[in-house]
């Protein structure tokens, strides 16, 4: 693991001048845009400018393990197919690790553009947690280019981040990208396991699914995938999916950076969500 020349001083510095500049990414978790470069001499990862080409994540000061649960939440994004940013973490100088990930918005210097949900909806920022995940989804149909193709990969996501105990996955956490030729649903980002890190938050998604945003059934999900046109097999196989893993699961949750008590609470409630499939039987 490349180790990081940052420490609780430098990331101070960095967040006076990211102020001054007005430059901070948006959202709760403390996070800066950077630009890195390899030293010759020792190996060692530098901060060298702001508005770079990655996204950095310290240790939160409230919450402990954000960097390490993303980093898991992200990696098993990409046991069922759902496209994610790269990403990995970096040991600091000051012993602690945090998340960093490749701005999919920036290829070789160059600024792709994009939009985030809450800019395609016409919502002020602070309005991120209302609407709904059937109104996304009509979003995707509305711009996308292969808005069948896209309207699957989002509602995977869904379902996923359902499983992850992700109920903080507002309009901004989804955005399209504008490529040369077409508008396509961007490489998922931000997901983190909340009921984990904050488990005092009881509800189970950022939006309304189903007019709800806890206790949430199978049918809700169902009542999406209908709204959206995903077919009954299609569905079908969707869910057989994400329930036919969990062993690999497991086996990510047991090698990832959490501590052991933080590696079993992940687990339980991958396990605790798994009982939504139960009406689809074995």
């Amino acid at each position: 693991m490349p180790e990081l020349k940052l420490d609780s001083q430098l990331l101070k510095d960095l967040a006076a001048e990211t102020i001054n500049k007005h430059i901070a990414v948006t959202g709760v978790q403390p996070k800066l845009s950077v630009t890195l470069e390899k030293n010759k001499g020792d190996g060692r990862l530098t901060i060298v400018g702001l508005w770079g080409e990655y996204i950095l994540k310290p240790q939160h000061k409230e919450f402990s393990a954000m960097p390490e649960t993303e980093d898991l939440t992200m990696h098993l994004a990409e046991i069922f197919g759902i496209s994610v940013c790269n990403h990995t973490l970096l040991r600091a100088t000051d012993g602690t690790l945090v998340y960093i990930a490749r701005r999919f918005d920036r290829i070789k210097g160059r600024k792709i553009h994009v939009e985030d949900f809450c800019q395609l909806a016409e919502f002020l920022t602070e309005n991120k947690y209302k609407g709904s995940y059937e109104r996304s989804g009509k979003l995707i149909q509305q711009y996308c280019t292969n808005s069948g193709l896209d309207v699957l990969r989002y509602f995977e996501l869904l379902v996923f981040c359902y499983l992850t105990g992700n109920n903080d996955m507002h309009l901004k956490n989804f955005s399209l990208l504008h490529l040369e030729n077409s508008v396509v649903f961007s490489p998922a980002y931000d997901l983190l396991n909340v009921n984990l890190v904050f488990p005092k938050d009881q509800e189970e998604m950022a939006l309304l699914l189903n007019g709800k945003k806890k206790n949430l059934k199978l049918r809700d999900f169902e009542a999406l995938a209908i709204v959206l046109n995903i077919p009954e097999k299609v569905r079908s196989n969707i869910y057989k999916k994400f329930k036919s893993h969990n062993t690999e699961v497991l086996e990510i949750i047991n090698a990832s950076f959490l501590n052991e008590k933080l590696k079993k609470a992940y687990w339980d409630i991958w396990n605790k969500k798994q009982k939504i499939f139960e009406p689809l039987g074995e």
